[in-house]
């Protein structure tokens, strides 16, 4: 008996340790796959950390060029030849832009290619360096600004070339540099990034034939920020990506090619990210793991020796029964009884299957909002039930997602011909189907997105995904994901501008440009429109390009308009002039925006010389609230614009119903007046139709003296642009 008990328990422990090491073996390899995502973001993250570290860096020099070259005083210096002034004129900005780390180097340069002045080096001038400089000769050449890297002796900057005109006589060229280690010291502050600089080995030995410098194959490394890039293997190419251990310490090394202006090679940016951290977690899981599992097995054995036939038994009973209980719950949708998202990934892991089809039921929150939640759950099995004919016939696997969606699962090998044929064939089978739901008929379309991917490591559920969006977003029944389509990047940087908005707003961070509106015949200033920008951490100012619609998705839009409403009546008490503000149509139908402009409307004597300028847009037909606010701000002297009309929502029948005073006519119809007939006729219609309504119209985008002569003919009353003014600070 005790033979017996004995084999029991030994078969049992067996059975017990294999139990253990098996769920050891499945943490590990979790564990290995979170630390390998993360290595694998980290490498994302070196790549998309260098265009953003160059692209602050161009901010700081585009900033130092913009204030330079709109201060008149130093272009009269420069045109009159007066080294002296021109050094005491441009030195302020110089030395400013330099403390606040943006600039390394910046002069002038005659029309000729000499150096007239060198901020840095005032007393050195009159060299030509065309020779040297291709750089210097092609801006003099064409009479455009260059921005590129470019070397020198002594290292690689960031130039930024500005032709310097006066009455469009060309006087020269303005040079601005930033060094390189400046993008390189952004990359460590911003994210931690070590970098170096490593420029081809002949090219080095040509330039500086005595130098030293640390050779890695074809390449030689002439600068760095950290000592580890003195030990790399000394086999190292620098078109590998790849991990190294230095003193203990583990990085992320990867490069990228620099080039010149002219796409010629100039040098390799050598990047490295410490992820010591992440492997020293890790590690400690590991040990953790490895702990737990072998108290866990002296526990069990103890257990075992008391009774463990008897506790074994019970446990293998209840497990069954959990187990089966769970793998329902966990792999199969409790609606249409379809196996659910999760049994589709661990398939796709399993299987290394290689293209998917996602299909969402169009409009399907409408459908239950019109006939309720009951009809939508039918509508979904009957839905459920269309598309199991069709992957019956073609060898599908059907499962079913999370809310309105299902995934088709490839299951034979195809070629993308093939595919894309299956595709069509699905679509056709799917679209424009009439349901008939306890009676009532109800007509349903669906969009699908579609992945086909030989790298089986690939996310084919998450690209498939992207292009369903996409396809929503474009108004198309179908789409294949494709590299060209960008959608990751622009996932990227979505969740990059939403980041600094929101830190924007926490800090505080916004500021007001101010663009002039001219009258057209006298072209004397008549108000400026406000227009709003964001102060980046390095000071440099932001675009709304960049964040206004990354503000309306993410319901953030309001604290901007609720900012630019508060400074605007700052200025009224303190400034004579007339201003506009913008507003959306959700700005209008804000309760707690309207009350703030009312209430400061009450508070301000300058309601006569304040605009709002109402957006046309989703939501304009709203006729009655919008008349409402009207009505309300023009009792206390405010007019009214309707902005960007002659686009989009534009509607002359919008103009009749409501009590506006001026029209601003879109861009897209006036930057091409000069030459677009069509714009002409139909900009001429709404300046006629207008002025038949006593209300002034105002052209955006006046950029040239041939647009404004047209606006002129056309009898604009006001206009806006760059032709006579830029957005500046007040």
């Amino acid at each position: 008996m005790n033979k017996i008990r004995m084999r029991a328990m030994l078969l049992s422990m067996s059975v017990v340790l294999l139990l253990i090491l098996f769920f050891v073996y499945s943490i590990l390899q979790d564990k290995k796959r979170v630390l390998d995502e993360k290595t694998s973001s980290h490498r994302e993250l070196l790549k998309n950390a260098y265009e953003l570290a160059v692209n602050d860096t161009e901010n700081g020099l585009n900033y130092l060029a913009y204030k330079m070259m709109t201060d008149r005083h130093i272009i009269d210096a420069f045109e009159s030849g007066n080294r002296e002034k021109l050094y005491q004129l441009s030195l302020p900005y110089f030395t400013e832009a330099k403390v606040r780390g943006e600039v390394d180097l910046a002069g002038f340069i005659s029309a000729d290619g000499t150096h007239f002045l060198r901020l840095q080096q005032p007393k050195k001038f009159g060299d030509n360096i065309t020779k040297k400089r291709p750089m210097i000769a092609e801006a003099i050449r064409i009479k455009k600004p260059i921005l590129s890297l470019d070397v020198t002796l002594f290292n690689i900057s960031l130039v930024r070339i500005v032709p310097v005109f006066k009455d469009k006589k060309f006087l020269g060229l303005l040079q601005v540099s930033a060094d390189i280690s400046r993008v390189q010291n952004r990359l460590n502050a911003h994210s931690g990034i070590k970098s170096a600089i490593a420029i081809n080995t002949d090219t080095i030995k040509n330039l500086l034939p005595d130098s030293a410098h640390k050779q890695y194959g074809d390449y030689s490394i002439i600068s760095s920020n950290n000592a580890l890039f003195d030990h790399l293997p000394q086999d190292y190419r620098f078109s590998d990506s790849m991990r190294h251990t230095v003193d203990n310490s583990t990085y992320i090394i990867a490069s990228r090619e620099l080039k010149t202006y002219s796409d010629k090679s100039l040098a390799r940016l050598v990047c490295a990210l410490d992820i010591t951290k992440d492997e020293i977690t890790y590690e400690n899981e590991i040990n953790k793991v490895l702990l737990i599992s072998t108290l866990l097995l002296i526990l069990l054995t103890i257990i075992l020796h008391i009774g463990f036939k008897t506790l074994i038994q019970r446990i293998n009973l209840r497990s069954a029964r959990l187990n089966e209980q769970l793998r329902q719950q966990l792999y199969t949708d409790s609606l249409t009884q379809l196996p659910n998202r999760k049994a589709l990934i661990e398939t796709i892991l399993k299987q290394g299957n290689s293209a998917i089809l996602l299909v969402n039921i169009d409009n399907f929150k409408e459908i239950n909002d019109l006939y309720g939640h009951e009809i939508g759950d039918k509508i979904l099995q009957a839905v459920s039930e269309s598309i199991q004919k069709v992957s019956v016939r073609h060898r599908l696997s059907l499962y079913k997602m999370p809310s309105d969606e299902y995934a088709l699962l490839v299951n034979d090998d195809l070629n993308t011909e093939t595919f894309d044929e299956l595709c069509q064939t699905v679509l056709t089978a799917l679209t424009n189907t009439y349901y008939h739901i306890d009676g009532i008929e109800i007509f349903i379309t669906v969009g699908i997105g579609a992945d086909f991917c030989f790298n089986t490591e690939s996310d084919l559920i998450g690209r498939a995904d992207m292009a369903l969006k996409t396809a929503k977003k474009q108004g198309v029944p179908f789409l294949k994901y494709n590299e060209s389509l960008r959608i990751r990047e622009e996932y990227l940087n979505n969740i990059l501008w939403s980041k600094k908005l929101k830190d924007a707003i926490d800090t505080n961070r916004f500021t007001l440009y101010y663009q002039g509106i001219h009258d057209v015949h006298t072209k004397e200033l008549y108000e400026y429109e406000a227009l709003i920008r964001i102060v980046d951490t390095d000071g440099s100012i932001v675009s709304p390009y960049y964040f206004l619609e990354i503000a309306k998705k993410t319901r953030l839009y309001p604290h901007i308009t609720k900012f630019v409403v508060r400074t605007i009546f700052e200025q009224l008490k303190t400034t004579p002039h007339r201003f506009s503000i913008n507003l959306a149509i959700s700005d209008l139908l804000d309760t707690e925006i309207q009350t703030m402009i009312y209430d400061l409307l009450k508070e301000s004597t300058g309601g006569d010389r304040l605009i709002f300028e109402i957006l046309e847009s989703e939501g304009f037909e709203n006729h009655t609230a919008i008349s409402a606010f009207i009505n309300h701000v023009k009792t206390y002297g405010c007019r009214v614009a309707i902005d960007d009309f002659g686009t989009g929502y534009s509607n002359f029948a919008h103009i009749l119903r409501l009590n506006v005073d001026f029209i601003k006519i879109d861009a897209s119809l006036i930057k091409n007046l000069n030459v677009d007939l069509s714009a002409q006729d139909i900009v001429g219609t709404i300046v006629e139709f207008a002025h038949r309504l006593n209300i002034k119209t105002v052209a955006e985008f006046v950029h040239s003296e041939d647009v404004y002569n047209e606006c002129l003919e056309l009898g604009i009353d006001y206009i806006q642009g760059f032709y006579l003014s830029e957005p500046i600070p007040l």
